[in-house]
């Protein structure tokens, strides 16, 4: 769907500056797209900030992930503490980075559910595809604005900044359901799979505890830009993330799913 609505914008584009000028265009927008996500993949952490984790350092940790790498059949990721006292996790390229604070508020089984979160993503191509998503928007929406300003028929440029629209709308139930996906097989390789449950309430408790003051807030996301989530109806219906309710909900569905398939055999 976001592959077709991207063809939408172009093809209006090229009838709004006319076909050569509309391939100019779009090459360059698209080759600029591609440099900007290969940039964001090389980023490095700064050391300051960061830190390297060795079996070493933390054995269980190490092994832990290590061994959930193992089930869902990629390489041992490349595990980093930020020194962070919010509780937050994000994942890029083929790295898992845990906050100092998440180690405060979980025990060892929820901090390796939540690794086995960001392994998920990992396994499904999310740190590679979430940097192209987060920049493809900008190329769509610098195609509107193109067509916006040059078009002569206003009924085309509402059609390309109703395509923008539908673009947005389509692009974060996509991220959304993506979240559902990463957690699905976090329950697949996690040792103790419910464990996830038990932390998104922990963080969910910490939000709450937070909320009125000026303290960020939790995210287990894969991304290198982090905001605050504050769960109104507003930024439910503008989030890249599903609640902490859903969540919670879909994980007990799925695990008593796997219970009854349990019994059945």
């Amino acid at each position: 769907m976001l592959i077709l609505l991207l063809l939408i914008q172009i093809t209006i584009l090229m009838k709004t500056l006319g076909v050569l000028n509309g391939l100019v265009v779009t090459t360059i927008l698209l080759i600029g797209l591609i440099l900007l996500c290969r940039f964001s993949l090389k980023m490095k952490l700064p050391k300051s900030r960061y830190s390297r984790i060795t079996w070493e350092d933390m054995p269980w940790l190490y092994d832990g992930i290590a061994r959930m790498a193992n089930r869902a059949r990629i390489q041992t990721p490349t595990i980093y503490i930020e020194d962070n006292p919010i509780p937050i996790a994000y994942s890029f390229q083929n790295s898992i980075v845990l906050s100092a604070g998440l180690f405060e508020i979980l025990d060892r089984d929820e901090i390796l559910a939540v690794a086995a979160h960001e392994i998920g993503h990992i396994k499904n191509g999310d740190t590679f595809l979430f940097p192209l998503l987060r920049y493809g928007k900008y190329v769509m929406g610098i195609m509107t604005l193109i067509t916006v300003f040059i078009a002569k028929n206003s009924l085309t440029s509402l059609i390309s900044v109703g395509v923008f629209l539908t673009y947005m709308v389509t692009l974060l139930r996509f991220l959304r359901k993506r979240e559902f996906k990463a957690d699905r097989i976090a329950l697949q390789i996690a040792e103790v799979p419910y464990a996830l449950k038990t932390a998104l309430e922990e963080l969910k408790f910490y939000e709450e505890s937070m909320l009125g003051k000026d303290t960020p807030l939790p995210t287990i996301q894969p991304s290198l830009d982090r905001k605050e989530n504050n769960y109104n109806q507003q930024t439910i219906l503008f989030s890249t993330h599903p609640t902490y309710e859903e969540r919670i909900a879909k994980i007990m569905s799925i695990v008593d799913m796997y219970r009854r398939l349990e019994l059945l055999k």
